[in-house]
């Protein structure tokens, strides 16, 4: 399979299964501001659509990152204006890598807790993460964006949109009314995926 149908393949799918899996099939909120009882509940009371539902969310992510991954690479590789841009991006690509490993382990062993109050101090552990996605996730679509409205080798209008994606990830971080922009940095960046993940599709064809 060549490298550009991979990512695009990773792109698209990922993004569209990530999407799937978190609104559809978890049986938990995904909201890290709902308390964490009631999330390691809810996955520990519907244990095969907990691991179903979190394996199409999380491994979704995890193969739209090495999407994201492959796009930024090779623009570092290059000597443009917009390689040092995505260098940055190519990093926070990889640390989502394997944050979503990571997190797959943990709500994993929610469902198989022994007891609701270690399935609750393991799902504590899930949720803090949350800040650690939204600044790597904010940071990878920024200097993503920049890099590809300098460069221009995909569409601005894509490179404008992942940035301020990014934007709205960062700002999201204070909580509150500000993670409404949260949730809208991340659909954003399903949507950025998907977009991508077209034009690397259509510029092979």
């Amino acid at each position: 399979m060549e490298l550009k149908m991979q990512t695009s393949l990773f792109l698209i799918l990922g993004a569209i299964v990530s999407m799937v899996g978190w609104m559809f099939v978890y049986p938990a909120d995904g909201d890290a501001s709902t308390a964490a009882a009631i999330n390691a509940a809810a996955l520990m009371g519907d244990p095969g659509l907990a691991k179903v539902g979190m394996l199409m969310g999380f491994g979704g992510m995890g193969a739209m990152m090495m999407g994201f991954l492959n796009i930024a690479r090779k623009m570092a590789a290059g000597t443009g204006l917009g390689a040092a841009f995505a260098n940055v991006s190519r990093v926070c690509s990889l640390a989502l890598i394997i944050v979503m490993t990571f997190l797959v382990g943990i709500e994993w062993a929610v469902v198989e807790a022994s007891s609701a109050e270690i399935g609750t101090a393991l799902m504590q552990i899930s949720a803090a993460t949350e800040t650690s996605f939204m600044v790597a996730g904010g940071l990878l679509l920024l200097t993503l964006g920049i890099g590809i409205i300098v460069e221009k080798n995909y569409h601005i209008i894509i490179g404008g949109a992942a940035a301020i994606c990014g934007v709205s990830f960062l700002i999201g971080i204070g909580g509150g009314f500000a993670g409404i922009l949260g949730f809208i940095g991340w659909i954003g960046m399903l949507l950025t995926a998907i977009a991508l993940g077209v034009q690397t599709l259509r510029s092979q064809s």
